[in-house]
């Protein structure tokens, strides 16, 4: 997934005015040839309202963040091998951080602010895109296309941008980074740890998420969820449905013991909701939750 180096050079103070345009502006300045793979048809644009268009299924996963558009080229080798790019304008580096820790899997990459591959493909994002690279046919002869392809696209994507303020309120001791994920709704926190079939967290595009978890030297462990609502009134409504729902058994502190002999906690402070989840003791949840840099309204 390279390009020639000196095309990237070349280009590069012309493609520092990308960040404020559109999608379709990448065209020009990705090469119509990766390897011997070869640019197969023409170059699509889709937006909000088009993306059914293009990912029938797929799109809500896009649409439940600040999705804007989608630039896609395909690459053939002639051999009925099919590389496809697309570069997702996420609106902000928080949304675009938000798309690539919702379904992490794979090791890291090294391409732009964070990567992954695994064998058929490549997600990075950097600034306020998201890059998905996808294999249709033998993956493993289009392993270093994919690879070079992406170390092309990620210069062209502009400065870094800044990770989501809900971060920095994380206790740093025992997170695992790469289990971290940012979203808005209640499809992602499925995606990364299913409470219920039903919105008892009332979560909305209004609303930001931060879930981690955490393995700590002195044995405490958990999954940690941290929502932010749109004021406190609401946060306290949507932690008496959580309670109602999930802990119709908590204590005065929101703690109780679950089927599978783990602690769920949860409680609100401001506009925050934190939810400590498979704690191995009511002690071991209280740290946790304690941990949190809440600094409400």
């Amino acid at each position: 997934m390279r390009i020639v180096r000196f095309l990237t050079v070349l280009a590069f103070p012309a493609l520092l005015s990308i960040a404020g345009g559109t999608v379709k502006d990448f065209g020009p300045q990705i090469p119509k040839q990766i390897l011997n793979w070869k640019s197969s048809g023409p170059d699509a644009v889709y937006n909000r309202k088009t993306l059914f268009d293009y990912m029938d299924g797929g799109a809500e996963v896009y649409l439940a963040f600040d999705f804007r558009e989608v630039f896609v080229r395909k690459f053939a080798d002639g051999e009925q091998n099919e590389l496809n790019l697309d570069i997702y304008d996420m609106g902000s580096p928080a949304e675009a951080y938000g798309m690539f820790t919702c379904d992490r899997e794979d090791p890291p990459a090294g391409i732009g602010q964070g990567s992954e591959y695994g064998l058929g493909l490549l997600r990075f994002w950097r600034g306020r895109y998201f890059v998905s690279i996808t294999v249709s046919g033998n993956e493993e002869k289009a392993e270093k296309a994919v690879l070079e392809l992406g170390k092309i696209v990620a210069p062209l994507l502009g400065p870094d941008g800044e990770l989501p303020e809900m971060l920095k309120l994380f206790p740093a001791e025992g997170l695992q980074k790469e289990k971290t994920a940012f979203f808005h709704d209640n499809v992602h926190l499925s995606n990364r740890y299913f409470v219920a079939s039903e919105n008892i967290l009332n979560l909305s595009e209004k609303t930001q998420c931060l879930f981690g978890e955490y393995e700590q030297a002195n044995g405490d462990s958990g999954r940690l969820l941290l929502v932010r609502y749109p004021d406190a009134e609401k946060a306290q409504a949507a932690l008496a449905s959580f309670r109602k729902s999930f802990l119709p058994g908590a204590d005065a502190d929101g703690a109780a013991l679950t089927e599978n002999k783990k602690w769920v906690m949860a409680q609100a402070r401001g506009e925050y909701v934190v939810v400590v989840f498979e704690a191995p003791s009511k002690t071991s949840a209280a740290r946790l939750a304690a941990a949190v840099a809440f600094n409400p309204k």
